[in-house]
């Protein structure tokens, strides 16, 4: 090969790395982000036949793919105006993830992953809700969802509906795949300012928290202030307000006094079988019945002799696992818990260390199984109840154990507020605080799990409730 050949060979070498180099130049690598904010850690949210939208940006992109979704789910991705649109039925995957490829003008590529969640279920048994009041003179009442991933929904009510709760809501029951929710106010706050909200009384699938019916403030003009809901079926939905207990028939909307109930306390009911319970403090305590074969209370006496604390006051009831009821009490400088059989009327009693704070919930207590807690302030106890025939009222004492004090957690709490609540489920105690009541936006919910540790909470939530009324639980039957 002479001289000149090998001149021509290295020239045409040259040549071609040249272009390579200037091909790969010419090819940048794609710039593709998302620019529709989504929370740090938290999935992006899709209601129901609802169109999501996710805005982005793209710099030397060809295309860009969207990967296969899970069945009930859709994506369009529309290049031309850099969005994608999103859809989900009621019936799609509750979870999926979302792939994103931008392919460039040459070979390379960029991918961004995006978690999704379709709001179609909230009947997880392992689910929490709180109830929130909302300021009284500015806000309509909400309802925040906690999933059991650990993701929370501020207010998945208006979320899935595009609407409102009642100004001030304080209660809420489950029922029959129901959800029904009292507020206070309704479309009008106490100084007759008018809301845009659904009503008085609210009425959502408990699936699905879509608004099945709903009752102005007009329309149980009856009711002052109503501060309580239980209901046994859609004819038979108890309210109490100032005057006593209300039986809402939710078929006509009319309203029945239940006689013998007049000066029901602001307390939660209690619900065993298809009967509803309420109570009366004095000298003789009274529980009192309620069911659905008459629009009158049965009267039930608590026993004052043959226990060590006297029952002069109820703080608070729920009903218990076995049929029975748990009863807090205070009489003479004492409290106690008490388990009492509302047919034989025994009582099992131990006494508690303080008289806890009930807030404007009616909370004293919560109870799950055997275990019984309780605040002082901003510390939590927990009785562990022992019903031992051999067991004296005051070895609920010796008994009682301090489990945390909020405030060593977080010094800008300023209260716990409306009480606690227990899972059913989990046994997860759940609490709130609010650092004041002209900051009650700054707040938290927290969530200990004793049973795996009981140094710390497992998780908090910072900012999600809004003057919480109470912690609330799918129904599980």
């Amino acid at each position: 090969m002479n001289a000149r050949t090998i001149w021509s060979l290295l020239l045409v070498a040259a040549a071609l790395f040249t272009g390579c180099s200037t091909k790969e130049e010419a090819d940048p690598a794609p710039e593709f982000e998302l620019t529709t904010e989504v929370g740090e850690g938290m999935p992006l949210f899709v209601v129901p036949d609802t169109k999501v939208e996710l805005a982005y940006t793209a710099n030397h992109v060809q295309h860009v793919a969207a990967g296969t979704l899970p069945e009930g789910w859709s994506v369009e991705v529309l290049d031309a105006e850099q969005r994608i649109v999103l859809t989900a039925t009621a019936d799609a995957a509750t979870a999926a993830t979302l792939t994103l490829t931008a392919t460039g003008t040459g070979s390379q590529q960029a991918e961004r992953q995006v978690a999704l969640r379709c709001l179609n279920t909230f009947d997880d048994p392992q689910g929490a809700f709180v109830l929130n009041e909302g300021n009284m003179t500015t806000e309509n009442g909400s309802l925040t969802y906690m999933m059991p991933e650990g993701h929370v929904l501020p207010d998945a009510y208006q979320t899935v509906n595009g609407t409102q709760l009642g100004n001030v809501a304080q209660d809420m029951d489950f029922c029959d795949g129901k959800i029904y929710v009292i507020s206070q106010n309704g479309d009008r706050n106490a100084t007759g300012t008018s809301f845009e909200n659904d009503g008085m009384l609210v009425v959502m699938d408990a699936r699905t928290l879509r608004r099945t019916a709903g009752f102005t403030r007009e329309q149980l003009a009856q009711l002052d202030w109503p501060t309580h809901i239980a209901a046994v079926d859609e004819r038979h939905v108890y309210v109490r307000d100032n005057a006593g207990v209300y039986r809402l028939d939710t078929t006509n909307g009319e309203l029945t006094f239940v006689s013998g109930s007049e000066g029901a306390p602001k307390s939660r009911f209690a619900k065993i079988g298809d009967k509803v319970y309420t109570y009366k403090s004095g000298y003789i305590s009274k529980i009192l019945e309620i069911s659905p074969e008459s629009d009158a209370v049965r009267s039930i006496s608590l026993p004052v002799s043959g226990v060590s604390c006297d029952i002069n006051e109820v703080l608070g009831i729920q009903a218990a696992d076995d049929g029975r009821m748990w009863v807090m009490s205070f009489g003479f400088g004492k409290s106690a818990m008490n388990k009492f059989d509302l047919e034989t009327r025994k009582v099992i009693q131990r006494q508690v260390g303080f008289k806890p704070e009930t807030g404007s919930s009616g909370v004293a207590f919560v109870a799950r199984g055997n275990d019984i807690y309780y605040a002082d302030g901003m510390t939590i106890y927990h009785l562990p109840f022992d019903e031992s025939a051999d067991l004296d009222a005051a070895s609920g004492l010796d008994a009682e154990e301090w489990m945390a004090d909020l405030s060593a957690f977080d010094s800008q709490a300023g209260m716990c507020y409306n009480g606690l609540g227990v899972h059913p489920v989990t046994g997860r105690l759940y609490a709130n605080t609010i650092r004041s009541y002209a900051l009650y936006a700054q707040n938290r919910i927290w969530v200990f799990d004793f049973a795996a540790d009981k140094e710390s909470p497992i998780a908090t939530y910072e900012d999600c409730t809004r003057f919480p009324a109470g912690f609330y639980f799918p129904e599980n039957r």
